[in-house]
């Protein structure tokens, strides 16, 4: 009987609450990442072309 009512508060917590926190920290995480990666990108664009 215990497990089960520790149960319940996770089950509703994980349900309701990252579904927002997830896509705002994979959004930043992305950003964060995308942008050094695009800066190589060019770097390694430009030194082809020269």
């Amino acid at each position: 009987m215990e497990q089960e009512e520790l149960r319940l508060p996770l089950q509703k917590e994980g349900v309701v609450r990252p579904a927002e926190g997830n896509i705002a920290t994979g959004l930043v995480w992305g950003i964060l990442i995308s942008i050094p990666l695009w800066i190589s990108l060019i770097g390694w664009v430009m030194g082809i072309w020269r």
